[in-house]
């Protein structure tokens, strides 16, 4: 942890050398996703309820999944999208040069800063809807708020490590990352709203609806549940943390079959 602490902060004093485009990355991505919750509020009002659920309860999910995607994606973006072009370059070889493990130290060295604005706006979004849905927050409630977004992160990480590992056989991963990544867009909404065959996958094959259909069902009171049992609601933090446990180990099978370049 040392370690890594002592990598992002060379990586932001990297990035505080050029200030303005520092300061206004940030708020240039705050401002699209400002923008996106806004559109996403003004076509939710028009209905005013999608399958029972209220404006500012779909805004809660929209907050969900972007402040665990944004957690995720500041340890492990970098990594999951510069792989293949490392894996097909032969730069890979270096990362198995150093005296520590390959995956933490492409974590560590490539911290991505540009997330901090994503986590302002999700935090703040979620806040609204505490006040505006008037939630009870308990220290029961926000400790398993943290765990859920923990939970979240890690089920989001997973995708990017699950999606960017075959570049070790295939050197190229663009289609299965999109796939991948265009199904979180689902997750934006209800999942109870799709067929029921999109709520399985959802749930069973790719999990998204653990990061914030389900734990919404015990912050909101809900119970709409489909055809899963109420104890979905809990499994966030545990589905989480098996994912990047398998996704891990996929990684280590990924290296073993990697073959270099010889550049």
């Amino acid at each position: 942890m040392a370690l890594y602490a002592a990598f992002v902060r060379l990586k932001m004093k990297a990035m505080l050398e050029y200030r303005g485009a520092f300061f206004l990355q940030g708020i240039c991505q705050a401002a699209s996703y400002m923008a996106e919750f806004v559109v996403l509020w003004i076509v939710i009002s028009q209905f005013q309820t999608i399958n029972g659920w209220l404006p500012y309860e779909v805004l809660f999910l929209y907050a969900l999944n972007l402040l665990s995607y944004s957690i995720a994606g500041s340890f492990v973006y970098s990594t999951a999208f510069q792989l293949p072009s490392m894996v097909q370059s032969g730069s890979f070889d270096e990362v198995l040069t150093k005296p520590m493990n390959p995956l933490l130290y492409m974590i560590g060295h490539r911290f991505a800063y540009q997330y901090a604005s994503h986590i302002a706006v999700s935090i703040f979004i979620l806040v609204l809807c505490y006040q505006r849905l008037d939630l009870t927050f308990t220290w029961v409630s926000a400790c398993y708020l943290v765990l859920v977004v923990a939970g979240g992160a890690m089920i989001q990480a997973s995708a990017f490590l699950y999606t960017s590992v075959p570049v070790f056989w295939m050197v190229q991963n663009q289609a299965i990352s999109g796939f991948v990544f265009d199904l979180r867009g689902f997750i934006r909404y209800p999942i109870s709203i799709y067929h029921a065959g999109v709520q399985v996958v959802l749930t069973l094959v790719l999990p998204y609806a653990f990061v914030n259909f389900y734990p919404a069902q015990y912050f909101l009171g809900k119970s709409d549940f489909l055809f899963f049992h109420p104890v979905f609601q809990y499994l966030t933090p545990v589905v989480g943390l098996v994912l990047l446990i398998g996704a891990y180990g996929f990684w280590q099978l990924g290296i073993r079959h990697y073959k270099s370049t010889g550049s």
